[in-house]
């Protein structure tokens, strides 16, 4: 067998890029860990940009309509990117004003505790005689008392841990605040000049990857695709299956019908299993006011979302996802250990994208076996 020059360079190199890897793979691990946390915000920016992206667009194409002024039509971009991001500061304040008061609450009625029956329950254990010959055999009023010690002790510490948590929560929330605010200033420059910015991005992919710009482009448009296709179409039926929740629940007189309509919104952007966190978390609101409304409840979920799955979903979202529910169940759970809610949300439409790659490629290999 004869070796090119060129086959034997690529071996070469194969080997010396696999010693590298292990031999400095500690510190390139270091380097790759703290070029992501400082790139992070700028990450996040992106994701907000091409969110709010979408509903500027619309902006933008209603404004277009609607203004003829060509002096104001040099405004568009503005005022379409005010209004994108004014509707969602206002959809997230609305929600929370709604959601807020019943969680409390409900955290409220779980906290309460009858104080007088737990005093009686405490009085007759006391005086209950087989109690007071177990503590005999057990040990005497000493051995009770270092004990009782010990465990004040162990909660004074507790309480000094939370102290200490309550400290480091503070400089996380500092933190995220930061991050916050870096990614939303850097999503407002992107959408400010996203045109701009695409033209370069091209043409570096056209300048420097040559004949392998063409694939790069198609991969994108799939990303773009699916992407799109997913955000716009997850939320609308989700925004339907949380309307018909609530809708529902104010029908049957269950309690926190609206702020659980809202929670099973929110869910049910997470494909497969997010309307059963929905339903989980409902179910919990609902029985700190009655046990047996609580079942009525996810009974009715249950015929809500066959309804919704066989009915709307397939109406609304179509194949803008494209993916099997295997593959979206194995999607979810990936993407949630690696990188929490935010890979669920990330994983369902990056797995569709490569699901769309790979079955286009085996659908371009068998015609050509065929032509062959």
């Amino acid at each position: 067998m004869k070796f090119e020059k060129k086959q034997v360079y690529y071996v070469v190199l194969a080997f010396v890029l696999c010693y590298a890897i292990q031999a400095y793979w500690s510190n390139g691990a270091s380097i790759v860990g703290t070029i992501y946390k400082a790139s992070f915000p700028f990450l996040i920016g992106a994701g907000i940009a091409y969110i709010v992206n979408i509903v500027m667009s619309l902006y933008e194409m209603l404004y277009t309509r609607v203004i003829k002024n060509r002096i104001l039509l040099k405004a568009k971009r503005a005022i379409s990117m005010i209004l994108a991001y004014l509707t969602f500061i206002l959809l997230i304040s609305w929600l929370f004003s709604i959601v807020l008061p019943d969680l409390i609450s409900s955290i409220n009625s779980l906290l309460k505790i009858d104080t007088t029956g737990v005093a009686n329950f405490i009085k007759e254990v006391s005086d209950n005689k087989a109690t007071k010959e177990l503590l005999d055999y057990f040990g005497n009023s000493s051995d009770i008392t270092s004990t009782f010690s010990e465990y004040s002790q162990q909660i004074l510490n507790q309480v000094l841990s939370v102290l200490t948590g309550l400290l480091t929560s503070v400089s996380t929330i500092a933190s995220t605040v930061l991050t916050v605010f870096v990614s939303l200033v850097f999503s407002i420059y992107v959408l400010a000049s996203k045109e701009q910015l695409g033209r370069q991005f091209n043409l570096l992919i056209d300048t420097y990857l040559g004949t392998y710009a063409e694939k790069v482009h198609y991969v994108l448009d799939i990303l773009h695709l699916r992407f799109h296709g997913f955000f716009v179409g997850q939320t609308l039926e989700a925004m339907i299956l949380g309307s018909l929740t609530a809708a529902g629940m104010f029908l049957f007189s269950f309690p926190y019908a609206a702020t659980i309509g809202i929670l099973v919104a929110f869910t049910a952007l997470i494909p497969v299993i997010g309307a059963y966190i929905g339903a989980t978390i409902g179910f919990i609101l609902i029985a700190t006011q009655s046990v047996s409304q609580a079942f009525l409840f996810l009974v009715y979920l249950v015929v809500l979302q066959q309804f919704e799955g066989n009915i709307i979903y397939p109406r609304v979202v179509g194949g803008s996802i494209g993916l099997p529910g295997m593959w979206v169940l194995m999607a979810i759970t990936i993407g949630g250990a690696l990188w929490g809610i935010l890979g669920m949300l990330v994983a369902v439409p990056l797995a569709a994208s490569l699901y769309q790659i790979i079955k286009d490629n085996v659908a371009k290999r068998q015609q050509a076996n065929l032509d062959n």
